[in-house]
């Protein structure tokens, strides 16, 4: 069973169940969550709150992707689910400019976003007291965020063609669109299409 249609299918009995039950379920569950919680923080040091994020994400990672329409039906395989993430074209771009750059590029990128934000927290953890390794922990999810939902396939490419693997490089012509008033550009003096004959 993929995400998606566990997504489904827990949302799918979160919807059968009635209306006004639906919130003391939810609710129920984090507050026992939480007491389970801080019986651990007593007895042996847990970490107070760990459990009750844990849970939050959990259920926000089952919610979100229905509420925003990310979860539908697979065309191709009926009674199936699939993830399809739209609206994220810099996200694509992104992923695509990281595909675009050599091994060495890429690693490069991830110890410059890593040791930065390693950097930073050491800084902000000596001279404020800042949580150690919170930054670093961060830029971790951020990674996470941009590059796993374009690997696992869920973004949809954007709507306009594109050249190369820049972000930036959305063509302008589309769709049989007329055709860009510049032909050619000459010793950097830019000539127009109805100059171009003469």
């Amino acid at each position: 069973m993929t995400y998606a249609e566990r997504v489904q299918h827990w949302n799918r009995l979160y919807d059968q169940a009635p209306e006004d039950l639906r919130f003391n379920v939810v609710a129920g569950a984090v507050v026992l969550i939480g007491a389970i919680n801080m019986w651990l923080t007593v007895s042996i040091g847990f970490p107070f709150g760990l459990l009750v994020i844990l849970a939050i994400a959990a259920l926000t990672a089952i919610r979100l992707p229905r509420a925003l329409g990310w979860v539908q039906a697979d065309p191709e395989q009926p009674g199936r689910a699939r993830m399809r993430i739209e609206g994220a074209d810099s996200l694509y771009r992104w992923n695509l400019w990281y595909d675009g750059l050599t091994e060495a590029q890429q690693n490069a990128v991830l110890l410059v976003v890593l040791l930065g934000a390693g950097v930073i927290n050491m800084l902000l953890t000596i001279g404020n007291g800042f949580p150690f390794g919170l930054l670093f922990l961060l830029a971790i999810l951020a990674l996470v965020a941009v590059r796993g939902p374009y690997a696992a396939g869920w973004l949809v490419p954007p709507a306009e063609p594109m050249l190369g693997n820049s972000p930036r490089s959305a063509l302008l012509e589309q769709d049989g669109s007329a055709p860009p008033a510049v032909t050619h550009q000459a010793e950097g003096v830019l000539v127009r299409r109805d100059q171009a004959s003469s």
